[in-house]
């Protein structure tokens, strides 16, 4: 089997990612994850693992926590989704992408196993995601990791990942996302990301809103397991709860003291004291957030014997890359690749672009998937100069036409025009755009991700650099 072969071989499986459809027995994809690595050898048990759920932050949060863990010598994994131009980001070593040769080795193993279970007719269809997850922990066995880094992929009561028996849980940032599958309340959603708490473990959350921290403390009560907050030096939104005894203050506080288009300079202080003159070269608060939840995580995880120290901290918050996260890929002017997808988002991104910018103008290229909730998506883009609305190509897609009568009703006053494709969008908005105006291309990662092949076919040498193959 070759690399291609493989590949189609793992989409030849019911894929929400691609075309939205969804396999309705959610019980059963845990059980049939856990049979597939048990035929496999449970690779997922052969190494420590951090599991990360949450609406936004995740795939952030997961590199500061592989980053410093790589810079402290570990033998690291980091398993993410989706992917901005290959299969192969999604399951990383040490930093390196899986290789070709290494997904058509590995293949035919899991292949193997899901016709024995198939054969047994004992459960329902497999879907990608489950087989590109076991391909993940296979693959971090093979390469004997010390401690991997997963995210989840959807939710975290039934993802597949949620075999795991995670060192530390982590829940970042709750917001509206997946409302059709998840729920259609903060409650719903946060109770959904909280199955992956484990009996008597820890779990340490980012997340803000008084009602979805209230269901996360409630199962980790139910679960006896130790919660931990993190959040902003000025403001607590659950205060309230605070007060009233239904949730601990926050463990750990962060403080940004310069922001600029390079990165953030910040501080947090910890349960023992106060890490001071931190640097992230990711950009928004939102990013020092997920800093923070990183170094919670990393001091729990040192607690249970995966040793760092302070200068791989600093080293590896300081040296962390993460595609298509308010990522600047042009000048004069500014140009900005970012994969925000639903309101919460769009909202963290648009105020980060002003206060760290502070452009003339701010045009926006838009692409979003017909799953999300886009109105409120568009109301959020309500305040900005000018929109080019596109699509990326992916089934998901909504139509500019489609995306520019809901333009009329929720951001009326916003300029618009459209384009067939990400790269036409990009051309019109740099003629639309004078050198002091900055233009975001957003609304997907997979938006983002053809986005960033535009900027590396216009000379940006970090895009390109970064892009080690494209297979869609």
């Amino acid at each position: 089997m070759n690399y291609t072969e493989a590949l189609n071989y793992i989409y030849g499986f019911t894929d929400y990612e691609r075309n939205g459809k969804y396999t309705r027995d959610r019980n059963e994809n845990m059980l049939r994850e856990v049979e597939l690595l048990k035929r496999l050898g449970n690779p997922h048990l052969q190494y420590s693992n951090t599991l990360i759920a949450g609406t936004k932050g995740k795939g952030s949060t997961a590199a500061y926590i592989e980053r410093v863990l790589r810079e402290a010598g570990l033998r690291t994994g980091l398993y993410t989704q989706p992917d901005l131009h290959t299969f192969r980001e999604r399951s990383q070593c040490n930093g390196h992408l899986i290789t070709e040769q290494e997904v058509a080795a590995l293949v035919p193993e899991i292949k193997a196993a899901v016709e024995q279970i198939e054969a047994s007719q004992e459960y329902g269809p497999f879907i990608t995601y489950e087989v590109g997850t076991a391909l993940a922990f296979l693959y971090f066995a093979r390469q004997q990791v010390r401690h991997a880094v997963v995210e989840v992929g959807l939710g975290g009561r039934l993802d597949a990942t949620n075999v795991t028996q995670p060192l530390v849980s982590v829940i970042t940032s709750i917001s509206y996302d997946h409302m059709s599958i998840l729920g259609d309340t903060l409650t719903k959603i946060a109770t959904e990301k909280a199955g992956i708490i484990k009996p008597n473990g820890i779990v340490v959350t980012s997340a803000q809103a008084p009602e979805a921290l209230l269901a996360i403390a409630a199962i980790a009560r139910q679960r006896n397991a130790r919660m931990m907050r993190v959040g902003p030096d000025a403001v607590d939104l659950a205060e309230a709860e605070v007060r009233a005894g239904n949730l601990l203050p926050f463990s750990y506080r962060y403080q940004i003291h310069e922001q600029n288009e390079h990165g953030q300079r910040f501080s947090i202080q910890t349960p023992a004291g106060t890490y001071a003159d931190l640097w992230t070269p990711l950009i928004g608060e939102h990013q020092v957030e997920n800093a923070t939840v990183a170094v919670a995580t990393l001091e729990e995880l040192r607690q249970k014997g995966i040793e760092w120290d302070e200068e791989a901290l600093y080293k590896g918050l300081a040296s962390v890359h993460w595609p298509a996260r308010i990522q600047v890929v042009g000048h004069e002017p500014t140009i900005v690749v970012d994969g925000a997808h639903n309101a919460d988002s769009m909202q963290k991104l648009l105020l980060a672009l002003r206060s760290t910018f502070e452009p003339h103008r701010l045009i926006c290229v838009v692409g979003v998937n017909k799953d999300k909730d886009i109105s409120r998506m568009l109301q959020e883009l309500a305040s900005i100069d000018s929109i080019v609305l596109t699509q990326a190509n992916n089934p998901r897609a909504m139509k500019p036409e489609e995306l520019q009568q809901l333009m009329a009703e929720y951001a009326p006053d916003v300029s618009v025009q459209l384009a067939d494709t990400c790269e036409q969008a990009l051309d019109l908005a740099c003629d639309l755009a004078d050198s002091s105006d900055l233009i975001c291309a957003t609304g997907s990662l997979y938006l983002a991700g053809e986005a960033l092949r535009w900027a590396a076919s216009h000379g940006n040498a970090t895009a390109a650099d970064e892009i080690e193959g494209v297979d869609h």
